[in-house]
Parts: C-alpha cells; sequence; structure tokens
C-alpha cells in the first residue's frame, strides 16, 4: 500500500512540473508576438547617405597661390581659371547696438565690438598644375593655361589620346619629364620663350614620338631658352654658336652628323642627345660636360678656343 500512495506522489510532481513548464513557453510565445516592430532605426547606426559628386577642379590653396591637383570632368575643351575662388572661414570685428534697463527704470543704448566668423570668397592666382592631372583623359581636345601659372608638374598631359592642342603660359620655365608622352593626336604647341628644361621624354620615347614633335620643321629646332630640341638636316658637320644653351634628348636621333661643335655657352647636353647616332660631341677645353658626358658613354674630344 505504502508503494502505491508513493507512486502516486511521483505521478503528481511530474505533472506539475510539465504544466509549469508549457505556461513559460506560452508567455514567452506571448511575448514575442505582442512585441510591436518600427521601422526606426537605431541611434548608433550609421546612416549611408549616396556619394557625393566630386568638383570639376580641385585645389591646394597656400600663401603662394591656387595649385590644380585634380580634374574630374569630361569636356572637349579646359580653360582654367586665372583666379580660382576659395570659400574661406575669417572673423570679422562688428559694432553692435544693446538696450540696457537701468536702475531707474529708463532705457539706454551702448554700442560694443563683438568678433564673428564668416565665410568669405576669397580669390588665389593659379600659380601651379600637378603631376598627372589630366593623365588619361580621353575626352579633352584643348586645354588653355592662364599666364599665371610657372609650374606644370610631371606627366600632366600624359596619354591624352585625344588631345589636339595646349597652350601654355608664357611664364612657364620647364617641360617636366613625360609631360605630353602619349598623346598621339597633339599637333598644336608652342613652347614659351622662358623655358629653360625639356624634360626626358616629354614629347614621347623612340618608338611612340607625338605628332607635333614628328612634324617639326628647320633644319635645328631651337626654343624655349636656348634650348637644342630637335636636328633635321643632313650635314655631317655641324656647329653651334651661343644660342644654343642645352641640348635636349633624342636631338640628333638617327641623325647622318659626325661632329657636333658647341660653345662654352652650352651648359647640359643630354646623354640621349645622339641616340643611334654615331657622333662625337666637341666641346672647349676645360668644360664642365666632358666628364659627365664621358661616362654616360658619349664620345667627346675637345677644342681650343682662338684668343
Amino acid at each position: 500500500m505504502k508503494k502505491i500512495i508513493f507512486g502516486m506522489i511521483c505521478l503528481m510532481l511530474c505533472a506539475c512540473v510539465i504544466f509549469t513548464a508549457c505556461a513559460e513557453k506560452d508567455e514567452v510565445l506571448d511575448d514575442t508576438a505582442n512585441t510591436e516592430v518600427t521601422d526606426e532605426i537605431p541611434e548608433d547606426v550609421p546612416i549611408v547617405t549616396e556619394e557625393e559628386e566630386l568638383p570639376v577642379f580641385e585645389y591646394d590653396f597656400s600663401s603662394k597661390g591656387a595649385t590644380l591637383v585634380a580634374y574630374n570632368g569630361a569636356d572637349e575643351e579646359v580653360v582654367l581659371e586665372e583666379k580660382p575662388i576659395r570659400m574661406k572661414k575669417e572673423k570679422q570685428k562688428k559694432t553692435i547696438t544693446e538696450e540696457i534697463v537701468n536702475k531707474d527704470g529708463t532705457v539706454s543704448t551702448v554700442e560694443k565690438t563683438v568678433e564673428e566668423t564668416v565665410i568669405v570668397p576669397t580669390e588665389y592666382e593659379l600659380v601651379a598644375i600637378d603631376d598627372g592631372v589630366f593623365q588619361g583623359n580621353t575626352t579633352v581636345k584643348k586645354i588653355v593655361i592662364p599666364d599665371t601659372v610657372k609650374e606644370i608638374g610631371e606627366a600632366c598631359f600624359q596619354n591624352c589620346t585625344a588631345l589636339e592642342e595646349v597652350v601654355l603660359p608664357a611664364s612657364l620655365e620647364a617641360i617636366e619629364m613625360l609631360t605630353f608622352h602619349g598623346c598621339s593626336a597633339l599637333t598644336t604647341l608652342a613652347i614659351p620663350e622662358k623655358v629653360e628644361k625639356i624634360g626626358l621624354f616629354a614629347f614621347g620615347d623612340y618608338f611612340a614620338q607625338i605628332p607635333w614633335y614628328e612634324n617639326l620643321g628647320g633644319e635645328s629646332v631651337i626654343v624655349g631658352d636656348g634650348i637644342l630640341l630637335k636636328y633635321n638636316g643632313y650635314a655631317t658637320n655641324v656647329s653651334y654658336t651661343d644660342e644654343v644653351k642645352k641640348v635636349a634628348y633624342y636631338a640628333f636621333l638617327e641623325t647622318p652628323v659626325k661632329t657636333v661643335k658647341f660653345t662654352d655657352s652650352v651648359k647640359e647636353i643630354n646623354s640621349l642627345a645622339i641616340y643611334r647616332t654615331d657622333a662625337t660631341i666637341l666641346l672647349p677645353e676645360g668644360s664642365a660636360l666632358v666628364s659627365s658626358l664621358k661616362l654616360n658613354g658619349v664620345k667627346v674630344d675637345t677644342y681650343t678656343v682662338a684668343e
């Protein structure tokens, strides 16, 4: 009899446990069903917006002026502004009038000077164009650069395959390395008189010279401030006067010259000036260029300058 009673008690305890578990499960389901679903985004989740459109021209501004660092347009003709505008924060002082209530109830006014921050459009002179700004552009056909620009960076127009004309500034002093390399449509270009330097492969390499360079006429093409850019003649012995100050790369590329004579006015001769040409450079005795040219494998000889 005791065993029967003990078994009934165990059965009752098991039934209580099962009933309690079911009740808790139903309560959880009810809470889930009653949970309100909203479209609100929690404050800690960042909101993704559409990417802002880049400006056509991007500049760096300094005390020296503005430098063009990027071009994001797709125009066929680009005319750079001489004075780009920067929206600049400035602190300004202004006078305001305040009313003061006196102890006797009368009102008086006083003027005081306060300082406030305002946004002011400020002009900067465009003085430079950074390296590779137009590099790889396939839409621009003409670029006009204002005379305020004194520096144009390396490879600035490299591989601009649609580019036909560039108007360079009169103040430009150097054409850097690879500037017009790969400009397969460029036919119109004038080298300013102040240019003192032509960088390596500025107008292309041996396998692909740009049309403007290929079409240069005249026996000796001297550009800028006395730079011998290209020799188109057929003479075997060539002499130059003081007008030549520097000799660019490929100046005598595959020409029949045997000797090229320069005066002591020449200050720089690129080691590739007589590339693929069996020529000897003649320089005055004591010229500082002799040793450097010989180190680069250029045949050099000297001559005595008559008093």
